[in-house]
């Protein structure tokens, strides 16, 4: 099924991001890989002191510097390190961090500021946000949390997953869709819609709740 008819035009469906990241695709995975890879060499050891949070920071970690080695030479993509956070601007269509993914498809992280705003497909007006449809790229672990079950890409709305694009295979098909305008944080004003709804798909979500620190 096409999502073309189901997603505003400025978000990008599942088609346009398999044909967008289609030549990334592999140094995705690789960096992702990478990152689980790492942890089991260099880390697994200490497994009994080092618990699930500190665990998800240093496959982090180990990914975002795989990625900065991957795509430092790539045209027409611009990696962005700064000190808690990692954007991967691919073009000017996607931009796209590393996450850690549930088995509903959806982000494992708390919800600061910058996370609720990025899940409500939110432009925030800073110099190291530029327009695009904002993806997570990540690895989504098995049931016993020892393997790697799958590695993708998801669009997401609030909580609401729009689609998934797998790293290894073929695409997902649409998961879900609930077509709502992103809500801004209370007495935000600092906030620019990254997309324009079909007047007669909306209909209202609750605001997401901000709390803690970004995982």
């Amino acid at each position: 099924m096409s999502t073309a008819c189901l997603a505003a035009p400025q978000i990008v469906t599942v088609e346009e991001a398999e044909e967008i990241l289609g030549p990334y695709r592999d140094r995705l995975n690789r960096c992702i890989q990478h990152g689980w890879d790492a942890w089991k060499t260099d880390y697994l050891p200490k497994h009994h002191i080092l618990g699930p949070r500190s665990r998800a920071a240093i496959v982090f970690d180990e990914i975002v510097n795989r990625a900065m080695e991957e795509f430092s030479d790539v045209p027409d993509v611009k990696p962005l390190r700064l000190s808690n956070s990692f954007m991967l601007y691919i073009g000017d269509r996607i931009t796209l961090r590393f996450k850690k993914i549930k088995r509903n498809g959806r982000c494992s992280n708390i919800h600061t500021k910058q996370q609720v705003l990025f899940l409500a497909q939110a432009q925030m007006r800073l110099p190291t946000m530029l327009d695009g449809t904002l993806v997570h790229a990540g690895y989504t672990l098995d049931d016993l949390q020892q393997e790697v079950l799958r590695k993708t890409v998801v669009c997401q709305l609030h909580n609401h997953v729009l689609w998934q694009l797998s790293l290894s295979g073929d695409t997902a098909a649409i998961v879900e869709f609930v077509p709502a305008e992103p809500l801004a944080p209370t007495g935000s004003t600092d906030v620019r819609p990254r997309f324009v709804l079909k007047p007669e798909l909306v209909e209202d979500l609750p605001a997401a709740k901000i709390a803690g620190q970004e995982e």
